[in-house]
């Protein structure tokens, strides 16, 4: 419940979210029904029409430009070759996601400490879970009690999907992650801005067998 309210509140202040006029108690995230237990309805994404637009350009070019760039820190990707039918356990989350987090913070130099926000993937909710223990954030096991208590709120220890991430902007197989990410350290995120934002990752898919991560930063 945690993790959905989270979302909800921050796509809230997200104007291009899907459920931007549309609040959630505690109550009505328990209230809605059964999907495949232990997952809610609200504990699944919702799909949209959309698109996001990313322009690279050099460091260099980018000085010239109206709006101020972010730049590409670090990048970190996962791919393991395994047979079609699968039988996911924590272990395969865990060992795979940890891979790619590894060659994200090694290409960027720095560590989930170092980050001022996390869009974290969340096509169904405990995936952000899955995440937070596999790169690093919180220890293996401690994800549900990591993300009590307004820790992951905007204002919290670690602000996660500012924007309302899939669950809440809606599912754009992780591109809503990237342009938030680009928008907190280039003082574009409106309502939802953590002020001074130096270094914020995005990190898509399901750690399962296969995902990947940025980290942007506002200095080059």
């Amino acid at each position: 419940a945690a993790l959905a309210l989270n979302s909800r509140r921050n796509a809230n202040l997200n104007p291009r979210a899907f459920f931007f006029n549309e609040p959630m108690t505690r109550d009505d995230y328990f209230k809605s029904r059964w999907i495949a237990e232990p997952l809610r309805l609200l504990d699944c994404d919702v799909p949209v029409d959309g698109c996001v637009a990313l322009i690279l350009t050099t460091a260099e070019r980018a000085r010239d430009l109206a709006n101020p760039p972010a730049y590409i820190a670090g990048y970190g990707q996962n791919t393991a070759s395994r047979r079609t039918l699968l039988y996911y356990t924590l272990d395969d989350y865990m060992a795979c996601g940890s891979s790619l987090a590894n060659k994200l913070w090694a290409s960027a130099g720095l560590g989930p400490q170092d980050m001022d926000a996390a869009e974290l993937y969340d096509g169904f909710n405990p995936s952000t879970l899955y995440w937070l223990e596999a790169a690093g954030f919180c220890a293996e096991g401690e994800g549900a009690s990591f993300v009590q208590d307004g820790r992951i709120a905007l204002q919290g220890e670690l602000p996660v999907n500012t924007f309302g991430g899939s669950l809440s902007e809606g599912r754009m197989h992780g591109m809503g992650h990237i342009a938030e990410a680009v928008r907190q350290v280039t003082d574009r995120a409106e309502q939802r801005q953590i002020p001074g934002a130096r270094a914020v990752c995005a990190i898509d898919g399901s750690p399962m067998l296969r995902g990947s991560g940025i980290i942007v930063t506002r200095d080059p």
